[in-house]
């Protein structure tokens, strides 16, 4: 009998992390890319699977997400009889990074950034008004005031407890503890590590049986949290500095991923710069 982790970049560790305790039991975890890269015809051999597997862990996927039939309850449809179904929300957890989020370009695909993956809303700002790195290095950081970014790390925090709601799986006391993230949804092992013990644990299994690699799963890009700290990127650190004339110099050839990051943050730019 097989198992299906189906989510976005978090869904493999957490599978490689089920792999031992769940194989113990006869269960064969099935490697498979994230959601988000799968073809239609992908997402099909996906189906053909499901009469076979026991265990379908999965972040609540929508029906619309984009290939047709990777919806969660779709999935969840094909399992056999006996088979079932734990839920586990998406680790996405803006409080510590305020700044960060992702953006789509015209054809509403996810677009990452230069060297960093993850776009900054006070760059975005900058290359909608056309400023350069040497006018955004001369006012570095802008920070905004330290009652809207509290106010914004209660919100993020709020808006995982909504998600989470519905889930088998809770999450949202492991995401502010320092360092827990290093991006807002690349969550370190030990986030990873206990996510998964409490999935182990709602199918029956022994929590304890969840063993955490000193290698970090997600920790290929850092950013940082305290000012004026660098990027790690590979494990070697880069200066914001470089972040900010590849990020602005990159915009200029894509103003539409520009506009597509301001929009969708329209309301998180207003909370955090209240005018």
């Amino acid at each position: 009998m097989r198992v299906i982790v189906w989510g976005n970049c978090q869904a493999a560790p957490l599978g490689d992390l089920l792999r031992a305790p769940l194989a113990r039991a006869g269960l064969d975890v099935v490697d498979l890319p994230p959601v988000y890269l799968l073809t239609r015809d992908e997402v099909s051999d996906v189906h053909a699977l499901m009469p076979d597997v026991a265990l379908l862990v999965s972040q609540p996927i929508r029906d619309e997400y984009r290939v047709p039939g990777c919806a969660t309850s779709t999935l969840a449809g094909l399992l056999p009889p006996d088979g079932r179904l734990v839920t586990v929300p998406l680790v996405y957890y803006s409080g510590a990074l305020p700044y960060q989020v992702t953006a789509n370009g015209a054809d509403g695909l996810r677009v990452n950034a230069p060297l960093t993956d993850y776009h900054d809303l006070r760059l975005l700002q900058a290359a909608d008004r056309g400023e350069t790195a040497t006018d955004v290095l001369a006012g570095w950081p802008r920070a905004a005031p330290d009652d809207a970014l509290r106010a914004h790390a209660a919100a993020s925090l709020a808006e995982l407890h909504r998600r989470e709601r519905t889930c088998d799986v809770v999450v949202s006391d492991l995401v502010t503890a320092p360092d827990a993230l290093f991006t807002l949804n690349h969550p370190n092992n030990a986030v990873l590590g206990e996510t998964a013990r409490r999935v182990l644990g709602a199918f029956g299994g022994d929590p304890a049986s969840v063993a955490v690699p000193l290698r970090e799963y997600l920790g290929g890009i850092r950013a940082p949290v305290e000012v004026g700290a660098p990027w790690l990127i590979a494990g070697e650190p880069v200066p914001w500095d470089v972040v900010i004339t590849e990020h602005l110099a990159w915009y200029r050839t894509r103003p539409d991923v520009v506009r597509d990051g301001l929009d969708r943050n329209a309301r998180r730019l207003a909370d955090l710069y209240p005018r």
